[in-house]
């Protein structure tokens, strides 16, 4: 997530959003495996219930670029997520209006008051400027009309995690904590995030958000999306070119649903509590070796000192 979780990252929570209107930022998956790929556990289930489901994830043009720019933060009528619903917002907004949301959303997020509104309401989570084509900008608007008032698939090559097992959960705690490295050589989620349940003595990062109910935030598509092209600052430069594979962010969403279900209170050590301990003990070491060294020099000047007083008087 590793979902920053825009810390982060949330995945949870940072990159995308502030208005009504926005499809948030993510890249096409399908980035080729590192040549000297380490090796995936074979774990029953996981890759055959992904495979099983391409056949059934033909997208339109439309779909597929709202899935990659737009998902990680955003769905048409199944509620916000990181950042509004867009179902029906092309009637609450005009043409014009979406069209710069879209195209230049920090402009506008600057500029307009109701997108500062917006940006306000969603956690000051700026949605940022994705660089999309004004033909490209005219496909998302008519794409967001048409899936308001007919069903699309938006989320892609999709299964969802109810049909995770122990393995696939486990595979996914394994690789959150970099037990297994990602096909791809991203880092794994615990260098900016943490979450219940990971069964390991260092709680992980705190530079992103804490990833325990990520899921129960996000929902299965949602989070589906924001592993897959994370739109969150951080993540979005990192993973551009170490994307996760299909197995992987399966394996990571049945993780993130255990963990969200999880009542297990784990007595973990932070990475920055351990950092924090280790400097001040670093010093307090330092510090006693200056001080002897400093008591070595200042004896023999207070006993000369004393020398000259005593003859002069």
């Amino acid at each position: 997530m590793p979902t920053r979780e825009p810390a982060t990252s949330d995945p949870d929570p940072p990159s995308v959003v502030g208005a009504d209107a926005k499809a948030v930022t993510g890249e096409q998956t399908g980035a080729a495996p590192a040549e000297n790929a380490p090796i995936k556990p074979a774990l029953k289930g996981d890759a055959s219930k992904v495979d099983k489901a391409a056949g059934d994830a033909v997208q339109s043009p439309g779909e597929q670029l709202f899935s990659e720019k737009c998902s990680s933060c955003h769905s048409i009528g199944k509620g916000d997520r990181v950042g509004p619903d867009l179902k029906d917002v092309h009637e609450r907004r005009d043409a014009a209006w979406l069209s710069k949301m879209i195209t230049t959303p920090s402009a506008q997020l600057s500029s307009d008051p109701d997108a500062r509104g917006l940006l306000k309401k969603f956690n000051n989570v700026r949605m940022p400027d994705l660089g999309l084509t004004p033909d490209q900008v005219t496909l998302l608007i008519e794409t967001i009309a048409r899936c308001s008032v007919q069903t699309c698939n938006l989320a892609g090559v999709f299964v969802a995690v109810t049909k995770a097992g122990p393995a696939d959960v486990e595979r996914g705690r394994q690789l959150f904590l970099g037990e297994i490295a990602l096909i791809n050589d991203g880092p794994p989620c615990i260098s900016c995030h943490t979450a219940r349940d990971m069964k390991t003595s260092i709680a992980g990062g705190t530079l992103a958000k804490d990833l325990t109910h990520v899921f129960a935030r996000l929902g299965d598509e949602g989070l589906d999306g924001a592993i897959k092209n994370p739109a969150f600052p951080l993540m979005k430069d990192i993973y551009a070119n170490r994307k996760l594979d299909k197995d992987e962010v399966f394996a990571l969403r049945a993780y993130f649903s255990s963990s969200n279900r999880s009542t297990t209170d784990e007595d973990n050590v932070s990475v920055f509590l351990i950092a924090i301990v280790g400097t001040i003990l670093c010093f307090f070491i330092l510090n006693l070796f200056w001080r002897r060294r400093l008591l070595g020099v200042r004896k023999p000047l207070v006993g000369n000192r004393v020398g000259r007083q005593g003859v002069i008087s």
